[in-house]
C-alpha cells in the first residue's frame, strides 16, 4: 500500500511539471526596442569607405582621404596599371592611348582623361600634363593651384619663377632647381593672367 501511494504521488508531481512546461511557450516574448528600430540591410556609417580626392603634385599624384585629410603619394616610377586604375577611379575611364617616338626624353606613351594626360616610359609613370578644359577645373594641387588660377593668387600661396626666354609662352616653374616642382603657362604677363597649362615630371614638349 505504501508503495502504491508513493507511486501515485510521484505520478502527480510529474504530471504537474509537464503541464507547467507546456504553458511556457504561450508567454509574451521579451522584445528589445533598440534592436527593432535598427534599419535592415544598411551598414553602420562607421563601416563606410572614405572617399578620396586626387591632387596634382610635383612628384606624381597625391591621394587625399576625404575624412581624415591624410595623404598618400602615387609617385613617378609607379606602374602604369596602378596609375591608370587610380586616375580612372577619380576621373572616369580613359578616353584614349597614344605614343610618340620623337620626344626629347625618348619614346613615350600617354593615357588621356579629357585634357589630363599621364605619361609613361617602359610602363612606368614619368609625368602628367593638364590643359585648359572645363571638366578638369577642379583638378588642382593640394594648395589649390589649377587651370584658371590667377597669377596674383598663385603668388600669395607659393613661390615660383619665370622663364624669361621661353619659346612656348609665358612659362613658370616652381621649386627652383630642386626636384618635385611643376611648371605651367599663364595666358599673359598681366597680374591677373590665368593659368592655361600645368605639367610635372617628364613631358613631351617641343621648344
Amino acid at each position: 500500500m505504501i508503495s502504491y501511494f508513493r507511486w501515485a504521488l510521484l505520478w502527480t508531481l510529474a504530471t504537474g511539471l509537464t503541464a507547467c512546461s507546456a504553458e511556457a511557450p504561450d508567454q509574451e516574448p521579451v522584445t528589445q526596442p533598440e534592436l527593432l528600430d535598427q534599419p535592415t540591410g544598411d551598414k553602420p556609417e562607421s563601416s563606410a569607405v572614405a572617399e578620396s580626392v586626387m591632387a596634382l603634385d610635383g612628384e606624381g599624384l597625391r591621394l587625399v582621404n576625404g575624412d581624415t585629410g591624410s595623404t598618400s603619394l602615387l609617385s613617378f616610377g609607379a606602374s602604369r596599371a596602378a596609375v591608370e586604375q587610380a586616375v580612372a577611379e577619380h576621373l572616369g575611364a580613359a578616353e584614349g592611348r597614344s605614343s610618340n617616338d620623337e620626344c626629347g626624353a625618348g619614346a613615350m606613351d600617354f593615357t588621356s582623361y579629357g585634357e589630363f594626360i599621364t605619361n609613361f616610359q617602359d610602363d612606368r609613370f614619368v609625368g602628367w600634363d593638364l590643359r585648359e578644359r572645363n571638366k578638369n577645373k577642379m583638378l588642382t594641387t593640394i594648395n589649390g593651384i589649377g587651370i584658371g588660377t590667377k597669377r596674383s593668387e598663385m603668388a600669395e600661396s607659393m613661390v615660383f619663377d619665370m622663364y624669361d626666354d621661353s619659346t612656348i609662352g609665358i612659362e613658370f616653374y616652381t621649386s627652383g632647381d630642386g626636384p618635385g616642382g611643376f611648371s605651367g603657362l599663364f595666358e599673359s604677363e598681366e597680374p591677373d593672367a590665368r593659368i592655361t597649362n600645368l605639367w610635372a615630371g617628364t613631358n613631351c614638349i617641343f621648344r
